[in-house]
């Protein structure tokens, strides 16, 4: 399993909201261009990127685009605001993998003939309910319901968040990732990732292959100047 280093940025800057609430927001000292390339050192491989100002329906933030050349040994994920299939095979044109959200849960059917293994689909789930729109509005449609489509049509990754825990750093919704996972996905678990330690459970769980970490790794919480985080980043633990 990999340890998945998370960077949230509304209006350029580096943020952590808690349960996904704007009005809770903790804004960082830190460069994101330079952090990236403190995680890149530490030995990150893979990293989840999130347009705050997309997600909460303003215009797509375009600091992004660049990431992909300047860090070309890293496989970026970018999420946060699309919501239509032109947004997507933009993002997939500048060398980005695409997560997508609320257009997979509301309308499935419009990813069909993307592909497969650069859609990472995002299932933000407050107990069994999946919540869409930047977290504030929640899906009419039974969650198992979203999930026979999605797997139907050949999409497989998921991103599973469980809100409750979001930017909490009370530990990871083990239930929320394994739950998914059974359903047949292969799962990046978000929210509460506090320390290593907080890797066990998510790592004996099938399914689970990623963990996601954004305010533990900038706290401090996961030193990057330790073997076990360099192992966890390379996916080698």
């Amino acid at each position: 399993m990999q340890l998945i280093p998370s960077l949230d940025l509304l209006q350029g800057r580096l943020v952590r909201l808690r349960h996904g609430d704007p009005t809770q927001a903790t804004f960082y000292d830190l460069d994101p261009e330079d952090w990236i390339g403190s995680l890149v050192e530490a030995g990150a491989r893979r990293i989840h990127l999130v347009d705050l100002d997309g997600a909460f329906g303003r215009p797509r933030q375009g600091r992004f685009t660049t990431f992909p050349a300047r860090f070309p040994g890293i496989r970026f994920q970018v999420g946060g605001g699309l919501r239509d299939r032109a947004a997507i095979e933009e993002t997939l044109a500048l060398g980005f993998d695409a997560v997508v959200g609320t257009l997979a849960v509301e309308q499935p059917s419009a990813l069909r003939g993307l592909p497969a293994g650069r859609i990472v689909v995002a299932l933000d789930l407050q107990g069994d309910r999946i919540v869409t729109r930047g977290w504030q509005a929640s899906s009419e449609c039974a969650s198992t319901d979203v999930f026979e489509a999605l797997l139907t049509l050949g999409f497989d990754r998921a991103l599973v968040t469980d809100v409750s825990r979001d930017g909490t750093l009370l530990g990871p919704g083990v239930g929320a990732a394994a739950w998914v996972a059974r359903e047949g996905f292969q799962v990046q678990a978000s929210g509460g990732v506090k320390e290593l330690a907080d890797l066990a459970p998510l790592s004996g769980i099938p399914g689970v292959v990623g963990a996601i970490s954004g305010k533990a790794l900038m706290e401090g919480f996961i030193p990057l100047n330790d073997a076990r985080t360099r192992a966890a980043l390379e996916g080698a633990s």
